[in-house]
């Protein structure tokens, strides 16, 4: 494997939208530079069979990966990541155009959510021992439930539990979320988010890795008074309500491929309201793995290429402590190698 680390992500300068190669602070414009690639002696490698977005990238993971990394290479060697516009001087000034014109740093550009409409989004609940136990009181008093059977995250008598989000929801990673009103209490769930490369249907958790194309963040925004039902308590949870508003789901601002990423488990989390630290924590204390929840999945429905999962959130939602977002308020999410979120709360018009 090249030891050059990339990651994929959509743009927007305002006037177009493309798919990017990102190598450092510079996106690469995908499609331009995979045309210049296949010209190139790196070449050999192959090419992708669509690149426009990056969707098409990851439905063929396992043979796209191979030929991305010879891109990169590619793009090192013509310059393309260490300046915009900046070629080497010794290829000369068309060389330094051609960079130019297709590397754009980062900072001055609209990230857009890398997959831009997953055939499904799944968010396991409850999956952190610190998150139960913060929400327990919530639970009892929200849900009509004997305390005596709220799960604690034993996983000898449980399996993991998982719900849908509307793709619909997505935003990117510096859009704003919007209220939906002042009455509603919105939370905020940091969460490791897990992207399907090769498609999965009864798989293993031995071999679900192998479906992971990458990683990255993802915060399931909630409104916690919508969760249950006052008119329908014995149906209890409500996830479309909670769940599904428009803007409810900032991910990106890339997918970073799964080798490059050595230990899921060992990645920090973090997510901080106007400065504040709200979540710290480490993914690997869920109770239940990304790929326990991929072959759980898996049995009952086919995983395809582009779908999501995020895996659950650390302890330290605004529930916790009865604190939610207001208008006005910055929320920050930042997961150690993937970048960060910077997503301001907004009223709605």
């Amino acid at each position: 494997m090249s030891g050059l680390r990339f990651g994929l992500g959509r743009y927007t300068d305002g006037a177009r939208t493309f798919s990017a190669l990102v190598m450092g602070e510079l996106a690469i414009e995908l499609e331009p530079l995979h045309e210049r690639y296949r010209q190139s002696a790196r070449a050999g490698a192959g090419a992708l069979s669509g690149c426009r977005d990056i969707l098409e990238v990851v439905e063929d993971w396992d043979r796209h990966f191979d030929v991305l990394q010879a891109m990169a290479e590619f793009a090192h060697d013509e310059g393309f990541d260490r300046a915009a516009g900046g070629a080497s001087q010794s290829r000369g000034a068309a060389a330094a155009a051609e960079a130019g014109a297709l590397a754009h740093a980062v900072g001055g550009l609209r990230p857009l959510p890398p997959i831009r409409r997953p055939s499904k989004i799944l968010n396991c609940a409850s999956n952190y021992s610190a998150h139960l136990a913060e929400m327990r009181q919530y639970t009892v008093t929200g849900g009509n439930v004997d305390p005596s059977t709220i799960y604690k995250g034993d996983k000898s008598s449980a399996q993991p539990y998982l719900f849908l989000k509307a793709p619909s929801a997505l935003i990117g990673a510096h859009d704003d979320i919007v209220l939906p009103g002042p009455e509603d209490q919105i939370d905020w769930e940091a969460e490791l988010c897990v992207v399907i490369g090769r498609p999965a249907r009864k798989v293993s958790v031995d071999k679900a890795l192998e479906h992971i194309a990458g990683f990255m963040i993802f915060n399931d925004v909630s409104c916690r008074n919508l969760l249950f039902r006052a008119d329908r308590p014995n149906l209890r949870t409500d996830w479309l309500a909670s769940k599904s508003f428009d803007t409810f789901a900032p991910c990106g601002p890339l997918m970073i491929p799964r080798a490059f990423v050595a230990q899921h488990g060992a990645l920090h989390i973090q997510l901080r309201v106007n400065g504040r630290i709200r979540q710290n924590g480490i993914a690997g204390e869920m109770i239940y793995s990304p790929e326990e929840q991929i072959e759980y999945v898996s049995r009952m429905m086919t995983l395809e290429s582009g779908d999501l999962i995020a895996t659950g959130t650390i302890g330290g939602v605004g529930q916790g402590t009865g604190e939610f977002l207001k208008a006005g308020d910055l929320v920050e999410t930042e997961i150690e190698g993937l970048g960060m979120q910077r997503n301001r709360v907004v009223a709605a018009d």
